[in-house]
């Protein structure tokens, strides 16, 4: 079962799995209560069982919270995929889109977000690391120690039948998390859901990697998506065929 929490800008996902409970993409401290409140009316104050906390990629609106739940679930794990360890340490800068892909791609994504005073709010109570705009982009201060482990290749700990997908494009470090057994997607900002039936994200540092990655995704059976933003796609088949992919030429980009 995968929990829907609508807590700032971004969507947050609590999975409940064989091995206890993850939580995908926390970006902001009210997402973080909104968890701890779903466990505790489930599990009580003693059983929680949250295992995991990591994310599809390292910006404030999929990490905020983090350090919220980490101080609630102290016992819990903090796991980010391996290339997330090189903006902690400072080894590299968050990547910046272009300023047309600013107008041409996340404008008409925050104009459909709705609650836009809470998510301002959230955002600003949250704490500030992963924002990409210059002279901000090199905070990192996250207020935890996480692990960077997660590969590709490698089994997601405490996420049995789940594995990684790298899927660079909206950002170098941008990462999906799939069930083959159910054929559900966990797509991040790669896959948003502002239009009905899905698009490909055009706020992207590379359209050639985010095209890319669309195939690779493409070549998988996904009957589930949820996304970064919008409303998750559930129930239908052959959904990757009816998401909307971006005409670069037409768009600017």
């Amino acid at each position: 079962m995968i929990h829907h929490i609508e807590g700032g800008y971004a969507n947050t996902y609590l999975i409940e799995g064989k091995e206890g409970l993850t939580a995908v993409d926390v970006g902001s401290n009210l997402a973080a209560e909104m968890i701890r409140k779903i466990i505790t009316e489930k599990y009580g104050e003693k059983e929680g069982g949250l295992k995991l906390i990591t994310a599809t990629h390292f910006h404030i609106d999929h990490i905020g919270g983090i350090a919220r739940l980490k101080e609630m679930f102290p016992e819990a794990e903090i796991n980010f995929f391996s290339m997330v360890s090189k903006y902690i340490s400072g080894e590299e800068q968050l990547a910046i889109p272009p300023f047309s892909r600013w107008v041409m791609g996340l404008v008409p994504v925050m104009t459909r977000i709705g609650h836009q005073y809470r998510n301002y709010c959230q955002s600003f109570a949250s704490r500030k690391a992963g924002i990409p705009l210059p002279f901000l982009r090199d905070h990192t201060r996250i207020g935890y120690k996480p692990e960077c482990e997660l590969e590709e290749s490698h089994d997601i700990p405490f996420l049995p039948g789940w594995r990684l997908i790298e899927t660079p494009g909206h950002t170098p470090d941008s990462v999906c998390f799939y069930n083959e057994k159910d054929k559900i997607l966990i797509s991040g900002d790669t896959i948003l859901n502002m239009e009905g039936t899905g698009e490909l994200n055009r706020f992207c540092c590379s359209i050639e990697d985010i095209e890319t990655s669309f195939k690779k995704l493409s070549s998988i059976s996904i009957e589930a998506i949820y996304p970064g933003h919008g409303t998750p796609i559930v129930g239908a088949k052959d959904l990757m065929e009816k998401v909307k992919v971006m005409d670069s030429k037409k768009s600017g980009l």
